[in-house]
């Protein structure tokens, strides 16, 4: 026996041919489940699943010798459940001007087209310009606030009329295009310390990359916003996936305002920029150090000691002071 499908669901058909090598004239019986199915007497036979599966097999009759043919091997016909229907939709939330992507997905099987539905009504979604489709994937462009609803798919193999379950609905919700939001901490530096600048977008939203700058006065060739007095300049060439962004140390020549923003998806969309944080980072103060001769930590009352004061950077015109506990002893002179 032959079937024309490999993986069958529930609504398809079946054909199943008997084939008898030798003689001619031959009836055909066809039992399911070791029943006879005392309609079918040709070489073929069509069955309608689900209600028809089951262990087939066939025999061939006739009026002349030999009469039977041996009954045939066993031939086991499942039925497959119709596939259930899985939507995605990326990125959701979106905002107005973004790419939106759904993906459709039915099991592992190829070979099926897919329909999709918006809205309450399950009405079939209208392709343009800004709505296309590409095997599993359908495409907004451009996401407009008409664009917000119920969203559903199903699968379809056209050529055996088999449709896979409706997908459950996603609803896709188009917000407006957002501002990213940026915070330093600290605004105050000591000599010497670290500033974190951090970088946020309205409203819950992932996968997004993050845009550094350090505002200059508005400067010819070097990137301008829309409205703003001001130039910025970048302070890496590719954002960072990080929502944080850290100067180590910083020091006077960061001293100055920043702002951010971020973009994600292909094209990429970008958040308007933040407005400018500002923090303030002064000279490091010059390191000096105490030296006491000799270099011992027991001194006694007839020996004589040294005290000097040494400036690192080891330049000149420092008025130098002695301290006693917590008291100004006196004034040195110039080193």
């Amino acid at each position: 026996m032959v079937t024309t499908q490999e993986t069958l669901y529930s609504g398809d058909t079946v054909k199943l041919r008997c084939d008898i090598s030798n003689y001619r004239d031959w009836t055909y019986r066809w039992l399911i489940n070791k029943e006879r199915r005392s309609s079918q007497t040709s070489k073929t036979t069509t069955i309608s699943l689900s209600d028809q599966a089951g262990q087939y097999q066939c025999q061939g009759t006739r009026t002349r010798r030999p009469q039977n043919s041996y009954l045939s091997s066993s031939f086991h016909i499942s039925v497959t459940a119709l596939p259930e229907t899985s939507l995605t939709v990326n990125p959701n939330p979106a905002y107005k001007g973004e790419t939106v992507t759904l993906t459709c997905s039915v099991g592992s099987d190829s070979g099926w087209i897919y329909t999709w539905y918006k809205d309450n009504t399950k009405k079939v979604v209208t392709l343009s310009g800004r709505h296309t489709t590409t095997g599993a994937t359908f495409t907004i462009s451009r996401a407009a606030e008409s664009d917000q609803g119920l969203y559903w798919c199903q699968g379809e193999i056209q050529s055996r009329s088999i449709s896979s379950i409706i997908s459950d609905p996603v609803t896709i919700t188009v917000n407006d295009r957002p501002q990213a939001v940026l915070s330093v901490s600290p605004q105050w530096l000591n000599p010497g310390d670290s500033v974190t600048l951090s970088c946020g977008v309205k409203l819950t939203s992932t996968g997004w990359r993050f845009f550094w700058y350090q505002t200059v006065p508005h400067t010819a060739g070097l990137l301008s916003i829309s409205g703003r007095s001001y130039s910025v300049e970048p302070l890496s060439d590719s954002g960072t996936s990080e929502d944080s962004y850290t100067l180590i140390p910083a020091g006077p020549s960061h001293t100055g305002g920043y702002v951010c923003r971020a973009g994600r998806g292909d094209p990429v969309y970008d958040t308007f920029y933040s407005e400018p944080q500002f923090f303030w980072s002064g000279d490091p103060q010059t390191s000096v150090s105490l030296k006491i001769r000799p270099n011992r930590t027991q001194h006694f009352t007839s020996k004589s000691l040294s005290l000097s004061c040494e400036e690192k950077s080891n330049s000149t015109g420092w008025r130098l002071k002695r301290y006693r506990e917590k008291a100004v002893e006196s004034e040195c002179g110039s080193n």
